[in-house]
């Protein structure tokens, strides 16, 4: 199963190959940074990846359009950002994505 690492956090989550890091990473109980819960309307899940690009799927024209949109702030795919709901795992990887949450414990 492929893991996903997402610093600063340091945290290391286990993707079903052909999901999406932020739905792999709420249901491991993470809180990843977002307004429209998974849907790529919000772009505010986008992170950036820093170690295996060719661990994901291209972007379909749903998330093209998303990083299209980030292109002038944050950079585009072109700068290795990538919308966390969006993207589909087919590898490791490295992540980096400010304000991630651990699980917390009942």
């Amino acid at each position: 199963m492929p893991v996903i690492t997402v610093v600063p956090l340091g945290a290391e989550i286990e993707v079903e190959e052909g999901e999406s890091v932020f739905h792999a990473a709420v249901d491991a109980g993470f809180i990843w940074p977002t307004v429209c819960q998974g849907l790529g309307s919000c772009r505010t899940c986008y992170m950036k990846v820093l170690e295996g690009a060719d661990s994901f799927e291209e972007p379909d024209g749903w998330e093209q359009e998303g990083l299209d949109d980030l292109a002038s702030t944050v950079g585009g795919a072109d700068a290795g950002v990538r919308l966390a709901c969006q993207a589909l795992v087919r590898g490791d990887a490295i992540v980096r994505k400010n304000g991630v949450k651990p699980p917390t414990s009942p």
